[in-house]
């Protein structure tokens, strides 16, 4: 996780669990108005409450395209589950004949041509692909060098190399490099707009799952100027028309300057779920999981700090519950290896 500075008095921590935020980038432009907490528009399609073991997942998400035209698919950075599954969803031979575009936080919109030559199946050097993470905002943070995200573009290509070009799945970079005056937010969905949702095309996105609330409380809102949520964003203009999956489970291994609490009781989540494989997707739509409190299960994972020494978690108080957040979540268990190595803070 890393310490933001926001201003002169305060700032936001996001733990690397669910996704890491450049303070340059969140106040372009003018501020939004603070806001009550606002669900944004649902859809009434109703998915199955359970799918457990990740071909289960997979099949589950291949079939909410038929439903949806984004699936904005969360993470926790640099954990491998969370790889596994993204990499077993685009190779099942369903995915491609539904979707032909993935947008993702790790890779930049000015390296696109390289990306897109990769992907194709073209020779690029290491040291050229690479230019394609190291020129996101993020970069600085070491967040994307991680082998995983490497590993992501690599089974897309190989997808690719059995199919027509007419039927390639493209990777565009939603994250805005050098040059790209967009906010982080801003540029991946105008990404989304331009490339998919104006072209009545269909789209996996890959960030992390911060990005993804549908809502959050109206201090926290009032800090983030015009990035304010890509799914919040996307309903404005697109109601309806994306579902959003969080992953939930495993511990942080929080830097020993934020505040600490109790830890999630997963045993809720286990005691819920039918089924004994992990993962398993479960709707947040449905008791008892859409009345778990965000602040339990998502407390840690974002602080509002006026300093390194006063940190506060900005859902400490909050009202709001899991299926306020969401529409889905993956849920990997409460075993070490659902666990995320949460980096240490660097304050700067």
């Amino acid at each position: 996780m890393r310490w933001i500075p926001r201003s002169a008095h305060r700032t936001i921590i996001h733990t690397i669990a669910l996704g890491t935020f450049a303070a340059g980038s969140m106040l372009t432009g003018s501020p939004l108005p603070a806001q009550a907490p606002q669900v944004t528009t649902r859809s009434s399609v109703r998915l199955p409450d359970e799918a457990a073991g990740s071909d289960a997942i997979v099949r589950a998400l291949i079939a909410a395209f038929d439903h949806f035209d984004i699936v904005a698919l969360g993470e926790a950075h640099q954990r491998r589950l969370d790889s596994d599954l993204r990499i077993a969803l685009v190779r099942h031979p369903d995915f491609a004949k539904k979707v032909r575009s993935i947008v993702v936080e790790f890779a930049s919109t000015t390296e696109q041509p390289t990306l897109d030559r990769y992907i194709r199946g073209e020779h690029i050097s290491p040291a050229q692909l690479a230019q394609v993470w190291k020129t996101t905002t993020q970069a600085a943070n070491g967040v994307w060098d991680s082998p995983i995200y490497a590993d992501f573009f690599a089974a897309v290509r190989d997808v690719n190399s059995r199919l027509p070009a007419a039927a390639q799945i493209r990777v565009f970079g939603g994250d805005p490099g050098p040059g790209d005056p967009r906010s982080r937010e801003t540029a991946a969905v105008s990404v989304l707009e331009q490339q998919v949702l104006q072209k009545h095309g269909k789209a996996l996105v890959i960030y992390g799952a911060a990005h993804f609330w549908r809502t959050m409380d109206k201090d926290y809102l009032s800090l983030m100027g015009q990035d304010i949520g890509i799914v919040r964003m996307l309903e404005i203009d697109y109601p309806g028309r994306t579902f959003a999956v969080i992953p939930l489970g495993g511990q942080l291994d929080l830097a020993p300057e934020l505040p600490k609490g109790p830890d999630p009781d997963f045993q809720k989540f286990d005691r819920a779920i039918q089924s004994p494989l992990r993962p398993v997707l479960v709707s947040l739509q449905r008791s008892p999981f859409q009345d778990y409190t965000a602040q339990e299960f998502l407390g840690r994972t974002v602080f509002n700090c006026r300093d390194p020494a006063h940190c506060r978690s900005v859902f400490k108080g909050s009202s709001l519950t899991l299926g306020q957040m969401a529409d889905a979540a993956v849920y990997f268990g409460r075993d070490d290896e659902a666990t995320v190595p949460a980096k240490r803070s660097r304050f700067e």
